[in-house]
């Protein structure tokens, strides 16, 4: 698998985009690919903005309107109008990370990114910004990487400028309040101590450990409260100020801001909020933290020796050997090659082609001989950072046990996988191929989330010319042999730093700082690195011309009124649902099957199920992964009471995926070697589960208490002993006993549908017994309270209240969703901002099908299980007195925020699908669940919501506490069939 770091490069693998051509006056038109792959008749210039400084250059697909303005103080601006968007929003990068914390001050610019949310000069409020956000219907949030710390929220339309105006005084007045200086240290102190079981935390602090120290990625990036400590000399307060200062200057700073407000209006309100972030010109050297002066007093290195652009070095001569040893039961190997950061040559994109070359799994790759061999399961490649201090190029394979026993033979064929690719693999047909990929990716790139496209949008605009900021990520445009040469030229065995990640690792000799990682380094010997620079495997290939790439592409109408799924006539016993897309415009189309089986609910059954599954994927993943790349995928899963198939994607070549797909679900390949290493990974994943988080551990037992979901060590113990005989004898029982429902949406024609549906059934022979659907099953909890003990090896404690609605009604859940949008932020400001439990706090929506309920957790590093049981008991008592202040006014604004994500519109056809499937998957064959729901909010009245706040939260409410405990029970846990034996009942639907 391509492992881009790209922004872009979650969609280009989904997305195709071509020239359009329209047919008048019928509902499909036809687009051709131009026969010049450097034809610029795919993207257009900002011909809808004639106020802009510069053209910025967009998908001849997008009709949003876009204007680049550089404001007085430097900061970048892109503006974007979209007069038909419900949601707005915006996103502010700062050019700083954490590869510039001070020597002393490691986590500091992480620090920094959580105080911003503690009050400003004209909202001093801590948690206020949240507040506002959370009752217009928005989401927010923050990250810090290397270099960048982003900021970006999104929120009901109408409130755009009103948000924008809390949002700039971040950079304008922060307040860095003392109090809540020492409080926040605790919460960073928290997140760190979180993950110090995290693996991927573990080993990238072995690897920075070998980093030389004088680059700042050998350095501590996410702060604890040794690190963020006050000091004798100046406190951690006075630094995060004068690290403000220092870096949090407008022209390092690069805004997008999404509305459906003219550019004009746009523009005024971004000039009158934004031209007052200061400009500090001491801020312009993008030095590392590491900086000159530190560097020079801690006799670290020469202050003349800190330059843009360099390569990461390591404090030992390459190659070497790292083994570490994994908390988790699971097994990789990681090539790494340092090398120079390659955003610069953006046009010729080496890491995106030589990713594309080197993480190919179809016939004859690298990944597919090692499957074959049993010695690994999977396999990426890409960057893993690029940033002015160098970057870093990783190959990772998901080992098996036995790929660890043969490391020699498997870093044996991976470099005559790297050797082969610089004999063959620089070619201008790969180059142009991608780029076709590339270009057709961005004709047709499709929105999504306004608050997910703005904040990839604000780095972007720093590493991209303004007026690609668009196109950028997507252009290839200069086949460079030279460049592409130089980058394939680093990728050899005397730049290498081998990762062995194993619980065969037995035999270590150090132990990471603060992570507690044992490990061990050792060279690599002179005749391994003349074997490796000279190896050869015969039967790698790499991949021939993409033969999926479609020529032409059936597009829908753009623009129309949104209309629901027709029940077409079949001939079968199955039920098919078609909707045709009259909004989109897009060539795009998905086909779903549903095909529900009692042979699949009991878990000895759904284990078989999933390797059933497993063992079809596998199978196609050679065969289809250039379909893939083309904009065609597949899906194979299982749900409670079935499995579903889905193909989605480009529909010209959709039919030949599902037929292949299914053919191969019909005949699967009885490999005794692959049903191992598939059997023993779906093994090691379940029983991985008891390794995460003490909070998902608690989130995971939900399901199989309330639903009677299986658990995930269930599952293991119940698939260890199971045998290819037994698989055999067992997967094709599941269509025999099973009925089918079609779901068909985008582009598909009604044939296309009812061809898919009529193929999936004779393939498949699905339903031969005609039985019908299973219903899906709740546990009505009883009016009393229930805790469930979870055990886990991991410092924190965690609790989790799940509150269940008393109905499955639409009028029960309105209840719960409008009670969870008044509590969410309070809950948090007063869990996390002002009693400091943990980092990990939060309120969600929790509905099983369709009976509603609300879910209140914890997870913290200090306060016992007793603790945090009480605090949110007093929340929930105190919160009945914030409800009865609450007055008509203000029930309307918590019921616009609601409704508006509610009602948000679906913004691609994919979303618009999943609308639909939500319908039907609640029992709601009308199409009509979210306009019902919506009916049921606005009918809410004040003391209906103040009567169903004690009856639900406080009055004989029906509650699940689930908490963890850090010894083994003594006696039986709490299970699903003992929730099912109390007399409360049984929710089932559809009635």
């Amino acid at each position: 698998m391509t492992n881009f770091n790209s922004w872009c490069c979650n969609l280009w693998r989904h997305a195709i985009a071509v020239f359009i051509v329209f047919i008048s006056s019928s509902l499909v038109a036809y687009a051709e690919v131009p026969a010049d792959i450097q034809t610029e008749t795919w993207w257009q210039g900002g011909a809808l903005d004639e106020g802009g400084e510069l053209s910025v250059k967009r998908s001849s697909s997008d009709e949003r309107a876009y204007r680049y303005l550089k404001l007085s103080n430097g900061i970048k601006v892109l503006l974007i109008s979209d007069p038909d968007t419900d949601k707005a929003a915006a996103s502010l990068n700062v050019n700083v990370g954490s590869f510039q914390n001070p020597l002393e001050r490691d986590g500091l610019a992480h620090f920094l990114e959580h105080m911003l949310f503690l009050g400003t000069d004209k909202y001093p409020q801590a948690g206020a910004y949240q507040l506002f956000i959370s009752e217009h219907g928005g989401r927010h949030n923050a990250y810090t990487s290397m270099e960048d710390t982003n900021y970006f929220f999104g929120i009901d339309a109408e409130y755009l400028f009103a948000a924008l105006d809390r949002f700039s005084r971040f950079f304008v007045a922060p307040l860095f309040d003392e109090a809540y200086v020492d409080r926040e240290r605790n919460a960073v102190d928290s997140e760190f101590r979180l993950k110090l079981k995290d693996d991927s935390r573990r080993e990238w602090e072995v690897f920075g450990e070998q980093v030389s120290p004088t680059h700042p990625l050998s350095r501590f990036s996410v702060g604890n409260l040794e690190t963020l400590a006050d000091r004798e000399d100046h406190s951690a307060r006075e630094d995060l100020l004068a690290f403000y200062k220092k870096y949090y200057s407008a022209e390092r700073m690069t805004l997008v801001v999404l509305g459906r407000e003219t550019l004009e209006q746009l523009e005024e309100e971004v000039r009158s909020r934004f031209s007052a972030v200061p400009n500090n010109a001491d801020s312009k050297t993008m030095d590392s933290g590491l900086a000159k002066a530190d560097l020079a007093k801690a006799d670290l290195v020469k202050p003349d020796l800190i330059k843009k652009d360099t390569v990461l070095t390591l404090q030992k001569p390459l190659p070497l050997e790292l083994d570490i040893q994994p908390i988790k039961d699971q097994r990789t190997l990681s090539i790494v090659f340092p090398m120079p950061g390659v955003a610069k040559h953006w046009r010729t994109k080496p890491s995106v082609y030589w990713g594309h070359v080197l993480g190919d799994e179809s016939e004859g790759s690298l990944i597919a001989l090692l499957k074959k061999a049993g010695l690994a399961n999977g396999l990426s490649a890409g960057l893993v950072f690029d940033t002015s201090q160098g970057a870093m190029f990783v190959i990772e394979m998901d080992l098996t046990p036995a790929g660890v026993s043969q490391k020699s033979q498997v870093l044996d064929s991976v470099f005559a996988w790297l050797n082969l690719a610089r004999e063959q693999g620089l070619a201008r047909w790969r180059f142009d191929e991608l780029a076709k990929l590339q270009q057709t990716n961005f004709q047709f790139i499709e929105e999504y989330a306004p608050e997910s496209y703005v904040h990839q949008l604000s780095p972007a605009l720093r590493h991209y010319p303004p007026e690609e900021v668009l196109r950028g990520p997507f252009w290839l445009s200069e086949f460079d042999k030279q460049i592409l040469a130089d980058f394939v030229g680093r990728l050899r065995p005397d730049n290498a730093v081998v990762m062995l990640v194993a619980p065969e690792v037995k035999k270590t000799t150090r132990t990471s700082i603060r992570y507690g990682a044992p490990y061990l380094i050792t060279p690599v010997d002179t005749e391994t690195r003349s074997r490796w620079a000279v190896s050869v495997v015969k039967k790698l290939s790499l991949a021939p011309a993409n033969p999926y790439i479609a020529k032409s592409y059936p597009l829908s109408d753009k623009g129309g009124a949104s209309n629901e799924p027709v029940k077409l006539d079949s001939k079968m016993e199955a039920t098919v649902w078609h909707y045709t897309d009259q909004q989109f415009g897009s060539p795009r189309g998905i086909f779903e099957a549903r095909i529900a089986s009692p042979e699949v609910h009991a878990c000895a059954n759904a284990a078989r199920t999933d390797l059933y599954l497993a063992i079809v994927r596998d199978t196609l993943r050679t065969k289809t992964y250039q379909a893939n790349l083309a904009g065609l995928g597949f899906s194979l899963y299982r749900w409670n009471n079935g499995i579903g198939i889905t193909v989605n994607g480009y529909v010209e070549r959709q039919q030949v995926l599902l037929d292949q797909v299914l053919n191969t679900m019909a005949n699967p390949q009885w490999q005794a070697q692959s049903f191992v290493r598939l059997r023993d990974k779906l093994v090691r994943d379940w029983r991985n589960s008891r390794k995460e988080w003490p909070v998902k551990q608690l989130f995971a037992q939900l399901g199989p208490l309330v639903k009677g979901a299986c658990d995930a060590i269930v599952l293991a113990d119940a698939l260890e002993t199971v045998t290819i005989e037994d698989l055999q004898l067992f997967y094709k029982t599941i269509y025999k006993k099973g009925h089918a429902r079609f779901y068909a949406g985008g582009v598909l024609s009604i044939e296309q549908a009812l061809a898919m549906a009529d193929a999936t059934v004779s393939k498949l022979k699905v339903g031969e017994n005609g039985d019908v659907a299973l219903f899906e099953k709740v546990v009505q909890l009883p009016e009393k309270l229930t805790t469930g003990s979870v055990h886990v090896d991991h410092a924190d404690h965690s609790v989790l209240l799940y509150i269940q609605g008393d109905e499955d009604t639409l009028g029960e859940r309105a209840n719960m969703a409008i009670i969870n949008t008044i509590l969410e932020a309070p809950f948090y400001t007063t869990m996390r901002t002002e009693k400091q439990l943990g980092y990990v706090v939060g309120t969600n929506i929790m509905h099983m099908n369709r009976v509603p309920g609300v879910g209140l957790y914890i997870q913290s590093p200090h306060s016992s299980v007793q603790q945090l049981e009480q605090y949110i008991n007093e929340f929930l008592i105190g919160f009945e007195e914030t409800l009865t202040s609450l007055n008509e006014v203000d029930l309307q604004r918590f019921k616009s925020a609601l409704l508006a994500n509610i009602e948000e519109k679906p913004h691609n056809v994919l979303e618009q699908a999943a609308r639909h499937q939500e319908s039907l998957y609640l029992g709601y064959d009308d199409f009509q669940f979210r306009k019902k729901l919506v009916e049921q909010v606005k009918v809410l009245s004040l003391g209906g919501l103040q009567e169903a706040y004690r009856r639900l939260f406080m009055d004989g409410s029906r509650r699940l506490w689930l908490v963890t405990s850090h010894v083994e029970p003594t006696q039986a846990v709490l299970k699903h069939d003992d929730l099912v034996a109390t007399d409360a009942g049984i929710y089932s639907y559809p009635e």
